[in-house]
């Protein structure tokens, strides 16, 4: 009983840490979705040079995209005419951090290692897209068709959706690991022993490397990846070897790398993956020397408790307590409801491929919505299906056509 009682504690404490800074993360990102449209976006970075490279770098570095929903983004902005090192730098920069992830670092391993997090992110964007466009310049890629309507929704329709994106988009791509990677970090806290990475690994390059093979092929958001890596620092792991694994677990999975693939070509594909394994480790050593050369030990490890008082952060638990429930209740109870509703009325249904976060099912829906002729959208984020109204046939293949543009594959 003991047990229970104490995985309880440090999830709640991990809980209780994070969730005050995560809405100010999901405030900072819904400021972001006002100001930047998704088709702004595309004008912007769908050119093929290397200004381009940079600009997508910088933009992606705050959006708060997932791992998962950055590749039908990625796949857009290739499909817009974007040059393979753009798309590829996009890749790397936005599932890394965004402004949510950045604050559940800052709230769990301090400024130092937050800020660290950022400047690594960047350069290894960059360079990720600079050696790509000059690698695999020649390489040919897959290109999806692009006959419809892409219509820029106004930041005044945008303004008014924010807490609904914020609801379903922001959180909703990330509820479930954010959810597993606390619990996670409470059961590490528990059962790993302290000195446990010291003892048994006393190289921190051995860590170092071992978070490489974890991080590559496992699919974790940045959010829900910071937790982990602060229980693993709490019992002993470098902060180095930490870094390495919150820069390759967001921004390479096996699922995303299959899809790359297919869009940039197996040797862009090849050097997107070595440019982040020898950046994720060479900067995991670069921070391992600094925190010792300069004493941020101890920052990286007690952080910032107190800089935030108590009751702020009870009040942030509450209301992130509020938004998961909401969001649960709506996904499993409301979708579920509607989805009867729907499957009992005359429409068009397609089976949707790709989907796998509530950013995928808005980005779909944004899709077929764009279509002039389309109606009643409803994605079924579940079952892989989307229905809608079309006023006629040449709707259903315009709205096709939407999907494949948006990243996904229409069965």
């Amino acid at each position: 009983m003991d047990v229970v009682i104490n995985i309880i504690k440090e999830i709640g404490m991990f809980y209780n840490e994070v969730a005050i800074y995560l809405l100010i993360g999901f405030l900072v990102a819904g400021i972001l979705h006002i100001l930047f449209s998704e088709p702004m976006i595309r004008r912007h970075l769908g050119r093929d040079s290397f200004g381009s490279v940079i600009k997508s770098t910088v933009f992606g570095i705050p959006l708060p995209i997932c791992s998962c929903g950055v590749v039908p983004v990625a796949v857009s902005l290739k499909n817009s005419g974007a040059s393979k090192g753009s798309v590829v730098s996009f890749l790397v920069a936005t599932p890394q951090v965004g402004a949510d992830s950045f604050m559940i670092t800052y709230s769990l391993l301090g400024w130092v290692f937050g800020v660290f997090r950022i400047i690594t992110s960047l350069v290894t964007a960059l360079a990720a897209g600079i050696f790509v466009n000059i690698l695999g310049k020649h390489e040919i890629g897959r290109m999806l068709p692009m006959n419809y309507t892409n219509t820029d929704e106004r930041a005044k329709d945008r303004a008014k959706s924010i807490f609904n994106y914020m609801e379903y988009e922001l959180l909703g791509s990330i509820a479930n690991p954010l959810v597993v990677g606390i619990v996670i970090a409470g059961f590490i806290t528990v059962f790993v022993p302290d000195g446990f990475f010291e003892t048994y690994m006393g190289s921190d390059f051995l860590s170092m490397l071992l978070m490489l093979v974890i991080g590559i092929p496992m699919y974790v958001c940045a959010s829900a990846s910071t937790p982990i890596a602060a229980s693993l620092i709490m019992k002993g792991m470098s902060p180095g070897a930490a870094l390495v694994f919150l820069l390759t677990g967001p921004a390479t999975n096996a699922i995303g790398i299959s899809a790359i693939l297919g869009v940039i070509g197996k040797r862009s594909t090849i050097v997107y993956l070595a440019v982040i394994s020898v950046a994720s480790l060479a900067f995991g050593y670069v921070l391992n020397m600094f925190v010792d050369r300069f004493g941020f030990t101890q920052i990286i490890m007690l952080h910032h408790m107190e800089m935030v008082p108590p009751w702020l952060k009870i009040v942030g638990s509450a209301i992130l307590g509020f938004m998961l429930a909401w969001f649960y209740t709506h996904k499993h109870i409301i979708d579920r409801l509607k989805i009867r509703h729907v499957n009992t009325t005359e429409k068009v249904m397609l089976n949707v491929s790709g989907m796998t976060c509530t950013h995928c099912s808005s980005s779909v829906r944004k899709a077929v919505e764009s279509v002039n002729g389309s109606s009643n959208v409803y994605v079924d984020l579940a079952g892989k299906k989307v229905t809608f109204d079309a006023a006629s046939s040449s709707v259903v293949e315009q709205a096709k056509a939407a999907i494949s543009f948006a990243g996904y594959t229409v069965g």
